[in-house]
């Protein structure tokens, strides 16, 4: 097990100072750090500050659903400015992903509208659905025959996800030149501290089980995703990387696959459950960005 995290908000001067000359980089996730229905107090500071000590800032989440015009106004009312021009999310990992090897086929896109929005500005063909599956279980056999022209399944943020379409995907990926990618793995959607639903990330594990195929995760926590994110920011080093999240699998996970210093902010979690974890914990935790705001002005 780790150490335990230090809070920022215990920290001397002295203590806080070696804090912000440990990093050179700040790696921030959004929903649930930045803004939850609207912006959290003090983030647009937070930032700018950050800024005057130094520090590159750019954002890294998992949620490709949200348009180029959603991220553009969270980030105005959140007082960031260009916010949108300095984040990587999941969608675009794939696109470039698949760019990268010559893919020269069509994906089976298990993805919201947005992830194909942007397969589709890469020049990038892909199939979907169905959304609706056959009601008698003989006729589930039209959803097991093969496509040649699929060579890569993609699950993103799905929320549609159904029985005919993990057929389909679970089909695809019998052929190991099909290449096998995801983007946010998250299990479960929080809405508050407490209040949580089954999120898509779940369908992929069973996809993933079902075709015995470990997919290149291009999304929280993996490294991969991690190690896009530095190459989008022109970061080279990791260990001078401090990455802030509010879930402990997704985001702490994500820098402790990467390299990253983590910082966990306490808005849909508790100290007590970051510190029950049974595998992962962050290197510090504060309440929110907010409460960390006085010790950058100092």
């Amino acid at each position: 097990m780790d150490s335990i995290p230090v809070n920022l908000q215990d920290l001397k001067p002295e203590g806080f100072k070696e804090f912000l000359d440990s990093f050179d980089h700040v790696f921030s996730d959004c929903d649930g750090v930045i803004w939850t229905k609207g912006p959290l107090a003090g983030v647009g500071k937070f930032f700018s500050l950050m800024k005057k000590h130094g520090k590159t800032v750019n954002f890294v989440s998992n949620n490709s659903l949200r348009s180029k015009e959603n991220y553009e106004d969270r980030f105005r009312e959140a007082e960031i400015e260009n916010g949108f021009d300095y984040l990587t999310i999941p969608s675009i990992a794939i696109a470039e992903y698949l760019k990268s090897v010559n893919f020269n086929k069509k994906v089976y896109s298990m993805s919201c509208t947005e992830t194909n929005n942007v397969l589709k500005s890469y020049g990038i063909e892909f199939k979907e659905g169905p959304d609706v599956g056959a009601d008698y279980y003989e006729d589930y056999l039209q959803y097991m025959k093969d496509d040649p022209e699929i060579g890569a399944v993609v699950m993103d943020c799905d929320f549609k996800v159904n029985l005919p379409k993990i057929n389909k995907a679970t089909t695809y990926l019998g052929r190991p030149d099909v290449h096998f990618l995801c983007g946010a793995t998250d299990r479960h959607v929080y809405y508050a501290p407490g209040a949580k639903t089954l999120a898509p990330g779940v369908f992929t594990e069973l996809v993933a089980e079902e075709a015995n195929r470990r997919p290149v995760v291009l999304g929280k926590p993996g490294k991969a995703f991690g190690e896009f994110a530095m190459k989008r920011a022109g970061v080279t080093n990791p260990s001078r990387v401090l990455f802030i999240g509010d879930m402990i699998e997704q985001d702490v996970g994500l820098g402790r696959a990467t390299g990253f210093k983590t910082l966990l902010v306490l808005t849909n979690t508790t100290k007590e459950t970051m510190l029950a974890h049974k595998t992962i914990r962050p290197d510090f935790y504060a309440e929110s960005l907010c409460s960390i705001v006085p010790l950058l002005e100092k």
